[in-house]
């Protein structure tokens, strides 16, 4: 979680929300621990890899669960390419003549260090998780060691009690805090909490541990966020704030910019040194994470199975999903510009993704439908904080998918009805949203939907028509 998230968002999160922001910060912990709580609930009864793309296909089936499959996969792996580009972005702020960012994005240089970067995440990955995890141990302890020495010194050097009662403040609300979840990436940087579901089937008692994890990390993540976000406030020097306010700020570095105009330069060193660690220790984890998540599509028939070949028997992954990942990865870098561009996709596939949990838990365990209708209601209204060019954007990648897709499972003669009946419901409330984004309008949609989706007669109909269903026999379960 403590990846390129922490060295953005603050100050995207400043100018979104004003002192709304730390209601953001704590709103946004709150909502994911109550989807990984979902997702838990899941994988105690199906503990199985890369779990976080394959719920709805455990609850229901894998053409209802395609276009959560799909948004969950595809955000990690785009978060991938952003950690590589964090890292990118901000050396090339720290040292001018390195020629690796223009204000237009990356050039040639950036993308190819950014490559690089790339790959060595994939070396970190290609020996499995008992590798990854000694490695992980000790990035992750550096990784939390930085951000809270950088809180200290940026608190020790400079805080100004009066950037909190800026004029200009007046313009930020409730619905402000709410706008910065999804468009400064709050969620964006509490996102790695998923990984503990996507590595289910390689977690010792998966039922206790799962839930612990995300419940404990996320809380000791969102008090070190908040406590940045003070710290960030209180130290930007008043006089860059007296004419616009927080809506003025625009560092391009965020935190580097901030202690080279207080004069920290030691700071700016280990700045440097963590702006390779965390969005790393970010980076390759999320890169594993996709190769499973990768895997367990082609499980379910939701891509060709020739992309997973077997697991390896040392190692107990599947190698070609992992570099499969590492080369779409390594496309989506050289097609984008810059570390917000790729956040904002990001965040809107994250957020179906997310969907995915409340449904799929409301499915196999119906005693739990009231509680994940208050998180899938919630989810509803974080899309509609999307602008309407990107959800129309997502909706319509979504649609091509399932449009190809449901070619496919016609040749393998799924009847037609039946195909509609699993794939129009979550796309026609995605464009239902995309319609009409008034609060209530949407609170009432959701639910319906919700409902519908997790009643036993809709989902027993859903399994009753599994083309490729999940066999409780699966290697990953034994495992």
């Amino acid at each position: 979680m403590i990846g390129s998230g922490w060295l953005f968002s603050a100050q995207l999160n400043a100018r979104l929300a004003g002192n709304y922001g730390f209601l953001g910060w704590f709103l946004s912990g709150l909502l994911v621990i109550g989807v990984g709580l979902c997702f838990s609930q899941v994988v105690s009864v199906y503990p199985v890899r890369g779990a976080t793309s394959r719920a709805s296909i455990l609850s229901h089936n894998a053409i209802f669960g395609m276009p959560f499959s799909f948004a969950n996969w595809f955000s990690v792996m785009v978060t991938v390419a952003t950690e590589a580009q964090a890292t990118t972005e901000y050396l090339s702020a720290c040292v001018k003549n390195l020629g690796f960012m223009t204000d237009s994005g990356l050039t040639l240089h950036g993308k190819l260090f950014a490559s690089g970067i790339l790959f060595v995440y994939l070396v970190i990955n290609f020996y499995g998780v008992k590798v990854l995890a000694k490695i992980n141990n000790t990035v992750t302890a550096l990784k939390v060691f930085t951000p809270i020495f950088a809180i200290a010194v940026l608190f020790i050097a400079h805080f100004d009690k009066s950037n909190f009662s800026l004029p200009s403040n007046v313009i930020y609300g409730i619905g402000s805090a709410f706008t910065a979840i999804v468009g400064a990436g709050l969620i964006y940087a509490y996102n790695g909490f998923q990984l503990a579901v996507a590595f289910a089937s390689e977690i010792d008692n998966p039922k206790r541990n799962v839930p612990l994890a995300i419940v404990i990390s996320v809380g000791v993540v969102m008090v070190i966020y908040l406590a940045l976000q003070l710290s960030f406030m209180g130290a930007v020097p008043h006089d860059l704030l007296m004419v616009g306010g927080w809506s003025s700020l625009n560092f391009h570095s965020p935190l580097i910019n901030l202690a080279l105009l207080l004069g920290l330069n030691f700071l700016v060193l280990l700045l440097m040194a963590d702006s390779v660690l965390s969005p790393s220790g970010t980076g390759y984890a999320y890169l594993g994470a996709g190769s499973r998540l990768f895997y367990s599509m082609a499980a379910e028939g939701q891509v060709p199975k020739w992309c997973i070949a077997k697991l390896n028997p040392v190692y107990n992954l599947c190698r070609r999903s992992l570099v499969i990942n590492w080369a779409m990865v390594t496309v989506v870098l050289w097609n984008s510009q810059s570390w917000a561009s790729l956040m904002v996709i990001v965040v809107g596939y994250q957020v179906i993704g997310y969907m995915a949990a409340p449904i799929s838990m409301g499915g196999i365990k119906p005693q739990t439908r009231i509680f994940g209708c208050f998180i899938f209601i919630v989810l509803g209204f974080l899309m509609i904080t999307l602008s309407t060019h990107d959800l129309m954007v997502m909706n319509l990648s979504l649609m091509a998918l399932m449009i190809f897709y449901g070619g496919v499972q016609l040749r393998k003669k799924v009847p037609c009805t039946t195909l509609l009946a699993l794939i129009t419901p979550f796309m026609i409330y995605l464009w239902m949203l995309y319609a009409y984004q008034n609060i209530f309008y949407v609170g009432g949609i959701s639910l319906l939907f919700y409902w519908m989706m997790t009643s036993q007669r809709y989902v027993q109909f859903c399994k009753k028509y599994r083309t490729e269903g999940i066999s409780l026999n699966d290697e990953e379960l034994v495992h």
